[in-house]
């Protein structure tokens, strides 16, 4: 009996494609830029979420011995001399923060995993999870958005966009009305970013270690207290971006369920499906601590 050749029994290799052992995704922001620079609260249960603030009081100065004393939140202040109450009254208000459901999918069919040697779950989850990071971050803009923050800063538009002069404003209003200096957060565009380094005033050769950063990296980790964040998210109307500087605690985000990624089998597809799925949302809790500052790029 005559032996077969191997041509007639071999699958030719112009059937076989190889593929990378790894999937380059698209350049993309792939972590929330904003949730460690807003007050978070996780573990929300209903569909919003109410935020408490007390605006600020007074005092009474040398109240006498037998004189009743006056809340700060009572607006009659009906002490009289020597009892004399200062300063304003104390109320206490309430924020509320709408939560809104994300979900991010993709289905991957069972026979396309046998084509290729590349862990596709793995990627797409990742690609998942850049996609609800993204999705915070927005509900953290539009909060912003949606506000009317009580010192609205527009002398940073012009040719010279934002620039030392605009940042000292800013600086001056929210000293003005005692935000606390710690935990500042300066929310920027790229463009934005440009305007500051190529401000000979803030970053030269000769300026010191401000500069040298700049100079090296590119980049500008703070600045007269504020920690630069740079967002491509922020809005814009026509070529007026909105920046925002603001204060930590002046923002709450709140968090129902944190971004979740997850992977099963979906028989009717014959595929598996990756879903990330997150639950929250955010509002402004004091405008005192928020300041909007227009930027023309």
């Amino acid at each position: 009996m005559a032996l077969v050749g191997d041509s007639g029994t071999s699958i030719s290799n112009s059937f076989v494609t190889m593929f990378s052992d790894d999937v380059k995704q698209a350049y993309q922001q792939m972590t929330s830029k904003l949730v460690d620079s807003v007050r978070v609260v996780r573990n929300v249960t209903g569909s919003t979420y109410k935020f408490h603030k007390l605006s600020k009081g007074g005092s009474i100065k040398n109240k006498a011995r037998f004189e009743d004393l006056v809340a700060m939140s009572d607006t009659s202040k009906s002490l009289t001399s020597p009892g004399a109450y200062t300063g304003g009254t104390a109320q206490n208000s309430i924020v509320t923060a709408t939560l809104n459901n994300f979900h991010s999918a993709e289905y991957i069919d069972d026979l396309d995993q046998f084509k290729t040697n590349i862990d596709l779950r793995s990627t797409f989850a990742q690609s998942i999870a850049g996609a609800l990071a993204r999705a915070v971050d927005t509900e953290i803009i539009g909060a912003f958005d949606s506000s009317t923050p009580t010192t609205i800063k527009t002398t940073a538009q012009g040719a010279n966009g934002l620039n030392k002069a605009a940042l000292l404003e800013v600086h001056q209003a929210l000293n003005a009305l005692d935000v606390p200096t710690n935990d500042r957060v300066l929310l920027i565009s790229p463009a934005a970013l440009t305007d500051l380094l190529t401000d000979t005033t803030l970053v030269a050769a000769a300026d010191g270690q401000l500069s040298n950063i700049a100079l090296a990296t590119g980049y500008i980790p703070s600045i007269f207290g504020f920690r630069i964040v740079i967002s491509n998210l922020l809005t814009a109307d026509s070529v007026v971006r909105k920046c925002y500087a603001f204060q930590k605690e002046s923002i709450g985000l709140a968090l129902a369920q944190d971004i979740t990624t997850r992977i099963d089998y979906v028989p009717q597809k014959a595929s598996t499906i990756v879903l990330g799925t997150m639950s929250g949302g955010s509002v402004v809790i004091d405008e005192d601590g928020v300041v909007e500052i227009q930027v023309t790029e």
